[in-house]
């Protein structure tokens, strides 16, 4: 296995043992429009990822890996509260930019995504292509990592495009 991968699998088993350590459990979903896919909440964020993914965490964070295990997703809301979205935002810009040293052809700009205002980065570490978002609902920030093996599989690809169409915060669509 290469030293990349191995890498990007050692941290996805450490968030799991931590989750385990916490008593997290199979997150709790419910059924999408779509019959492939189930929607997850965590924190406010609510969002549709593939049933067929194994899928781990709770009210806080969500992990889930495709069934060959050469794409995963992670979805998260940090503990620490910002004063207000500009601070939250200007905190996940910085923090985006410094994971960024480890990568290759990184592209990073503002977007939106769940009708709020969000910062994104793609790139490339060594076998492995991914995407990072983050996004802010008042002082709370929450972060989504979607990676996969490059080429990344059609099944990968379409559960981002599922993902940043369905985002959306608060309440059930």
């Amino acid at each position: 296995m290469r030293p990349a991968i191995r890498s990007l699998r050692r941290a996805a088993a450490a968030a799991l043992v931590l989750q385990a350590c916490a008593g997290a459990q199979r997150p709790v979903a419910r059924p999408a429009g779509d019959e492939g896919m189930v929607i997850y909440q965590v924190g406010r964020l609510s969002f549709e990822a593939p049933r067929a993914w194994e899928a781990s965490g709770g009210p806080a964070a969500v992990h889930a890996e495709s069934s060959d295990g050469r794409a995963f997703l992670d979805v998260r809301w940090l503990e620490r509260r910002f004063a207000g979205e500009r601070e939250c935002l200007a905190q996940a810009d910085e923090s985006l930019a410094q994971g960024a040293a480890d990568l290759a052809n990184v592209r990073r700009h503002a977007t939106s995504l769940a009708g709020r205002r969000a910062v994104a980065q793609e790139a490339d570490r060594g076998d492995w292509h991914g995407w990072a978002y983050a996004l802010c609902d008042g002082g709370t920030q929450y972060r989504i990592f979607l990676t996969g093996v490059s080429p990344v599989s059609g099944e990968a690809l379409a559960a981002l495009r599922a993902l940043l169409a369905s985002a959306w915060i608060g309440g059930r669509r």
